[in-house]
């Protein structure tokens, strides 16, 4: 048994009644006691949270369409991401509970289980579940690996042990080149390392071209440009407010849609927008023919009404919460602004900075700009151009990860 083997062991005993109580579900399971119904010789997936399970939704389902026969087991270790995993996969897979990091656990675990390989979805990387596979000879691999710059300092400081983990993974399949250069400072070997590409746009390609948008048309002016501020937090709004105020001078049919990140703000931003003069405002609850500024009070409507619009600013990155999901408006090709606070989406709006989609605004003068040269210039083609060859570049990587896996697995 290793060093960190024996400390979880006694770590995950001792903790037993803290994690029973902590979890309501699946403590059989986590303790790794699972039905003997459950399908041998699996691919094993582990997706942590939503989050996860929303980055492998996309791989799943095309193993599934690329090898239908295979079975896949999905596991998650919270309660919300097991729902998220049956909803959006549904009878692709066979939804367990993730397995405690102790040697006991995990080979009570991987004894009935079997499974063929395991899949690590980003950066869930557990050390003695890969010391327990390579024991047994199970192929272990990364898929939509990432490594953010803090994680790898995280990392950094235990560099020999981290080293000896990631080199555990048969392949690591990762997002772009600068996780690859950051998992091979980490100590991984230059030939397990894959630039694969972003599940997650396979996802979201796949929720572009499903989306309805004729019931938001409708409530939007067929002639008339409209601007949107989506996800915006307290303070945002009226930066926003400032800035469509000072574009009505120019262009008088120019319509604003706020979307706050917490809708249940939607009454409070109605009378603040009336201060600012701005002309009627209405709530999309509560829809009228004229208006200048509809607040939206809905959920679920945001990806939708980013391919309504004409131009975008993205909240969250003003305010200082770190950013908003950059990729929704981005893959409608539309051009959008955002704050200078954008720490969780660091590469992807780098990107697509460079490729003229996205540009960084402080205030309203300087959103203010923005818009005024969208409106002003009426290409868009460009934006389209930027954000393709952007998406061009991240996508397929679902179908790229599954060959890559089958690819070992058939040549063992």
């Amino acid at each position: 048994m290793s060093g960190y083997g024996f400390l979880s062991e006694i770590l995950f005993r001792l903790a037993k009644p803290f994690l029973n109580k902590k979890y309501d579900e699946g403590n059989d399971q986590r303790f790794g006691r699972y039905s003997d119904e459950l399908p041998k010789d699996a691919l094993w997936v582990h997706a942590v949270s939503v989050g996860e399970v929303q980055s492998a939704y996309p791989f799943v389902k095309r193993y599934k369409t690329l090898f239908p026969e295979r079975q896949v087991l999905l596991s998650t270790i919270t309660k919300t991401g097991k729902a998220m995993s049956g909803q959006l996969m549904g009878d692709m897979i066979n939804q367990i509970y993730y397995p405690w990091d102790a040697p006991s656990i995990l080979d009570r675990a991987l004894t009935t289980l079997q499974p063929r390989a395991y899949v690590t979805i980003e950066t869930e990387i557990w050390p003695e579940m890969l010391y327990q596979l390579e024991k047994r000879n199970i192929p272990a691999f990364l898929v939509n690996g990432r490594l953010s710059q803090s994680s790898f300092l995280k990392y950094e400081r235990f560099h020999r042990f981290w080293s000896s983990v990631i080199n555990r993974y048969s392949l690591l399949m990762v997002r772009s080149q600068a996780d690859r250069e950051r998992f091979e400072a980490l100590g991984a070997h230059p030939d397990k390392i894959k630039v694969t590409g972003d599940c997650k746009v396979d996802a979201l390609i796949e929720r572009k071209e499903n989306a309805e948008l004729s019931a938001l048309k409708a409530l939007l002016p067929a002639s008339a440009p409209v601007i949107l501020a989506g996800s915006t937090h307290e303070g945002e709004e009226m930066i926003v407010f400032k800035a469509y105020a000072a574009l009505l001078n120019k262009y008088r049919s120019l319509r604003l849609v706020v979307v706050p990140r917490h809708p249940e703000r939607a009454q409070v931003l109605l009378r603040e927008a009336e201060k600012y003069g701005l002309g009627k405002t209405v709530l999309m609850s509560r829809p009228e023919t004229e208006w200048n500024v509809m607040i939206v009070d809905k959920i679920g409507v945001l990806f939708s009404l980013y391919g309504c619009v004409n131009a975008a600013f993205l909240g969250g990155s003003i305010a200082p919460k770190g950013g908003q999901n950059i990729m929704e408006p981005a893959i409608w090709g539309i051009p959008f602004c955002q704050g200078p606070d954008y720490r969780d989406f660091t590469e992807a709006t780098d990107g697509l900075v460079k490729a003229g989609v996205c540009q960084i605004v402080h205030d309203d003068k300087e959103m203010c700009r923005f818009f005024d040269g969208v409106l002003k210039d009426g290409d868009i083609e460009k934006y389209h151009s930027g954000s393709r060859t952007f998406f061009e570049s991240l996508g397929g990587a679902s179908r790229k990860s599954c060959e890559l896996i089958e690819s070992i697995l058939d040549g063992r």
